[in-house]
Formats: C-alpha cells, structure tokens, sequence
C-alpha cells in the first residue's frame, strides 16, 4: 500500500501519521497473511482478513493463530500511529470458530507516558464476535 492508496482510508485528524502507518502495514509477516487496513481514526484502527489455505486447521475452520495474527496487526498500526511502541501484552479471548473472512477493530482504552491499551476485537463477516483481546504496548520513542 502507498500513500494514495491509504490517505482516503484515514480521518482527516490522522493523516499526518501515514507515513509511519504504512512503515507498520508493509510488515513481511502481515503482508503475507493478507491483512488490509479498512480504516484509520484516532479512537479506531479497523482491519480486514481473508482466510487462505494455509490457515485453516485440522477441523477445517481458522487456526487460532490467524485470528491472533489479525488481532496481533490491527493492534500494532493502532498502537504505533503516534508513537514507537512494541507489545508488552496481549490476552485473547476466543468465542466461536472462524470460517470466513473476518474484520478486527481496536479502540485505545488508556494512553499513558509509558504504555497505551487497547480493546481489540476480531468479528466475522456476520458480525459475530470470534475472539476479544486487551492489548498493552509499551512506548519506546515519543516524537521530537
């Protein structure tokens, strides 16, 4: 994804931090399970996956870790908009398999000095809840 491509998914209050957004969203790794931003608001980062083959587990339904890896990303973009942080820790909460496309919205929850939490939810293309997590990043680097 480039700038063109992403600036019309962003608030207008968020625009400034594009850059730093597509550094996150072109990571190898989510590149590779297909993660796509859907939108970008200061109080909502909301992010789609497609399952592929090599997701689905032996009872033929997604593999809990393709759901942590969508829960794991949205996370990250949300968490790394305005700052450098990485994740301290992540607690999921699984409700019901996944067998479709699935969408993940994360809504910061508390913004410290030094840490900032977010409830980060994983939805199926019914809208059904499929799993919860409360995310803590630690910030390593504010701006100058």
């Amino acid at each position: 994804m480039d700038r063109e491509e992403l600036l019309p998914l962003m608030s207008e209050d968020t625009k400034q931090y594009a850059d730093r957004v597509i550094d996150v969203f072109n990571a190898p790794f989510a590149r590779e399970m297909g993660i796509e931003i859907e939108s970008i608001a200061k109080d909502q980062v909301v992010c789609r996956m497609s399952l592929k083959p090599f997701m689905i587990n032996s009872m033929g339904r997604a593999h809990g870790a393709a759901i942590y890896a969508l829960i794991d990303h949205t996370f990250a973009i949300a968490a790394n908009m305005v700052y450098d942080g990485t994740g301290q820790s992540m607690e999921v909460k699984y409700y019901r398999p996944a067998t479709g496309n699935m969408r993940c919205i994360a809504k910061p929850i508390n913004i410290s000095r030094s840490l900032e939490i977010f409830d980060v939810r994983a939805y199926s293309e019914e809208g059904k809840l499929l799993a919860s997590s409360t995310c803590t990043a630690f910030i390593i680097k504010r701006p100058e």
